[in-house]
C-alpha cells in the first residue's frame, strides 16, 4: 500500500524505523521473506512536503517527483537498495529510465490530481 503523508508525521517514521532525524521524501516497508520479481509485499510512505519542495528545487512537477518516489519504492520492493554509492546510482539509473519511460507515454500532469 502507498501512504501520502505530511512532513512531520514522515519525521516521526523516519526516526522510529530507521533512527534517522527529520523528515525524508520516500520510506519503503519490504514484509515479503524473499523477493519474487512478480510481486510486491510492503507498505511505502510518500512525504508530500518534500515532494513539493523537491519539484521545486529539480525544476520538475509534483507530479513527476511523486512518480519517481513510487518508482523507487517499487524499485525497494523488487530488491534493489540504495545504502551505498554504486547501489544509489544503479537505482537511479533505473529510476531515470521509467520516469523517462512513462513520462513519454503517459499523461503524467493528469496524476494525482
Amino acid at each position: 500500500s502507498w501512504q501520502f503523508v505530511e512532513s512531520r508525521r514522515m519525521a516521526y517514521y523516519n526516526e522510529k524505523f530507521l533512527g534517522h532525524q527529520g523528515s525524508t521524501d520516500v520510506i519503503t516497508f519490504q514484509y515479503a521473506q524473499t523477493v519474487k520479481k512478480d510481486s510486491l509485499f510492503g507498505d511505502v510512505l510518500i512525504c508530500m512536503d518534500d515532494t513539493f519542495t523537491h519539484a521545486r528545487l529539480f525544476n520538475t512537477t509534483p507530479q513527476s517527483e511523486t512518480l519517481r518516489y513510487i518508482i523507487h519504492s517499487i524499485l525497494h520492493l523488487q530488491g534493489f537498495d540504495d545504502l551505498t554509492a554504486v547501489d544509489r546510482k544503479l537505482m537511479k539509473k533505473h529510476e531515470n529510465k521509467w520516469v523517462n519511460w512513462l513520462e513519454q507515454h503517459v499523461k503524467t500532469e493528469t496524476l494525482f490530481k
